[in-house]
This record gives C-alpha cells, structure tokens and sequence, in this order.
C-alpha cells in the first residue's frame, strides 16, 4: 500500500489533489502539510513513498536535506503554480492541468510505488504510530494530536484506528497502560 505526503498551501489545491488520490486503491495513506514547516519530522515518521509538493515551498527546503530525508525508492512529484509546457516532465503538474492530465502522470508513480514493497501486514506498531500512541497517552485530543504533529485531524484518527487494530485494545487507559509498559511514557508524564 502506497503512503502519500501532500506539501501544498493551498487548501483548494490540496482538496483537489486528495479527490484524484482517493481514485486510487493503492493508496493506503495521506498525510498533509500546509507549509514547509514540520516536513523534515513528518518524512521521517512517516515515510512516504510519494511526495507531492509545491515548488514554492520545495524551494524552501535543501535539496540535499530533502532528498537525506526521502528514501531510495520514495519519489517527488512537483505542483507548479504556472501553466506548463505541452512536454513537460512527468514527475510536475500545474495547478491549470485537467484532472484527466493530474490523474495520467500520477497513475505510474503511485501503481509503481505499489510495486516496489511488498506488502506486509506488520502487527508491530510504526514509528509515527508510537509517536500518536504516546499523545493519546498524554491525554491529548486528536485536534491538539494534529495541531502538535501539523498533520489533519483524520489522518490522526487513521493511526488511531490503525493502533486499535494492532494492539486489539480499546480504550484509552488501557493503550495508557500499554504506552508505559512499553516505556513510550512514564508514570510521571501522565498528569
């Protein structure tokens, strides 16, 4: 299953994209920011296997940093804020394009990203699942989750979900339990 980070300030923008995604069975995950800051700690926890970011806010960003932060097989997908020309690299689109154009140049990287890992079902919880477990534990919402990690309140309740399948456990206090057992709190942390 692909997981997808959309780096893209505008909301419009980044609802549109998220439509044409959502067309896609592969895709397993979507984690969006709405600026350049907070990428570097989402791309570590998160790992996408595509990144789709504006070039306004990529410019902000090293390449070497970004590429540092990227794995071998994760791909950058460019949103430019002009009209393209015809030839274009495939790996860009412009916020002009139709959605038939969007759709035929991320078909390849998201059917080719379904292919470079295998699938596994891993009952072991993820780096950026440890991360949401321990908030929960914390007693935060998942808004303040959200707010904290600039991710969308949906993709918190996803990990949420995600967690609860994979620990079978249910309620908050009992994955509280399950967080300082595991030392990703303390008993000091809990207020």
């Amino acid at each position: 299953m692909v997981k997808i980070l959309i780096v893209e300030q505008s909301y419009l923008v980044r609802k549109g994209i998220i439509h044409i995604l959502k067309q896609f069975p592969e895709i397993a995950n979507i984690e969006i920011l709405g600026s350049h800051l907070g990428v570097e700690e989402v791309l570590e926890h998160f790992m996408p296997d595509i990144l789709i970011i504006n070039t306004s806010l990529a410019s902000l960003i090293a390449d070497e940093k970004l590429k540092g932060l990227l794995s071998d097989s994760s791909r950058v997908i460019y949103v430019i804020g002009t009209a393209l020309p015809y030839e274009s690299p495939e790996n860009q689109f412009s916020v002009f394009d139709s959605k038939i154009s969007i759709t035929r140049k991320l078909a390849p990287y998201i059917k080719g990203a379904g292919k470079i890992k295998e699938p596994e079902e891993s009952e072991e919880l993820t780096p950026r699942e440890k991360l949401i477990l321990k908030n929960v534990a914390l007693g935060r919402t998942n808004k303040e989750i959200a707010t904290l990690l600039h991710i969308s309140t949906h993709t918190v309740i996803s990990h949420r979900k995600n967690i609860t399948r994979k620990l079978d456990i249910k309620s908050v206090s009992g994955l509280t339990v399950y967080a300082i057992i595991n030392g990703l709190i303390k008993m000091d942390d809990i207020s």
